[in-house]
Order: structure tokens, then sequence, then C-alpha cells
């Protein structure tokens, strides 16, 4: 049986602004909300935009060199650690 809930108008707007912002409904963006509050919600949605327009605007690389690029960091870390 589904719990019934008046949210004051500052909430219900703010709710419906994120829902649209995440291409959702306010109904699905609430449970998010409850557990983790506005504003990570908000900052959650705000994140996932940017990555997807870096996705699209081709800033990305593979993972292939993602890990070549974290090898190569962590080696260069190792080696001025044991000279130090």
């Amino acid at each position: 049986m589904p719990t019934v809930m008046t949210l004051p108008t500052k909430f219900a707007t703010r709710l419906e602004k994120l829902a649209l912002e995440a291409g959702s409904t306010p109904e699905k963006m609430l449970d998010f909300v409850m557990r983790d509050g506005f504003d990570y919600t908000e900052s959650f949605v705000h994140q996932v935009k940017q990555g997807m327009a870096d996705v699209e605007a081709g800033r990305v690389v593979s993972h292939e060199e993602a890990m070549t690029r974290l090898h190569s960091a962590v080696e260069r870390h190792a080696h001025k650690k044991q000279a130090a």
C-alpha cells in the first residue's frame, strides 16, 4: 500500500526540476532523494550529465589507454620512492 506524502512547494518544484534534468519522473527520483538527499542527488545527476557530454564530444580514452597511463604513474611513483 503506497504512502501518500505532501511535499512543500519548494521541494516539489525542486524534485520536478531534478527529474526533468535526469530524464526521469519525480516519483522515481524521490527514492534517490529520500535515500541520499537533494544536494547529493542533484550533484550526481549533474556529474553523470557532464560525463555523458564528454563521451559525446569524444573526450574519453579507451580502457587500454587508461590502464597504460595508470601503470606508468604507479611505476614513476615506485621509482621516486626507491630513490628516497
